[in-house]
């Protein structure tokens, strides 16, 4: 009975790792900007010809995560992602990768990487 108590117990553990995002920053160049107010407008491109105004990068941020529903849902990852950015002063992103990672059977996790740009 503790065998299958422990299995279960781990099973349940497993499953809400496996349900977890992350998100990480690098920060680039040398220019400081203030932190964005929560909830401040940052625009996300999906390619740097789309930005048409000067711009300085500020960061990399990468996000590891699920998609909605178990789909390649690139909604899932906005929030984080500009969360990070609003952190570094930044009030643009522009999505460099976007990919999805199969995490399981029939489980899709999404992986993007983007820059974050505070424009001029």
């Amino acid at each position: 009975m503790k065998t299958i108590t422990h299995f279960i117990l781990l099973a349940v553990v497993l499953v809400g790792v496996s349900s977890c995002w992350s998100t990480s920053v690098t920060k680039i160049g040398t220019a400081t900007y203030a932190p964005s107010a929560e909830g401040a407008d940052v625009t996300i491109f999906t390619a740097e010809s789309d930005v048409n105004k000067p711009f300085v990068v500020v960061g990399i941020i990468s996000y590891d995560g699920p998609g909605k529903n178990d789909k390649s849902d690139f909604g899932a990852a906005t929030e984080p992602l500009k969360e990070k950015a609003r952190a570094l002063g930044a009030n643009g992103i522009i999505i460099d990768k976007f990919h999805p990672i199969k995490s399981g059977i029939t489980s899709t996790r999404i992986s993007v990487k983007a820059r974050a740009i505070h424009l001029i």
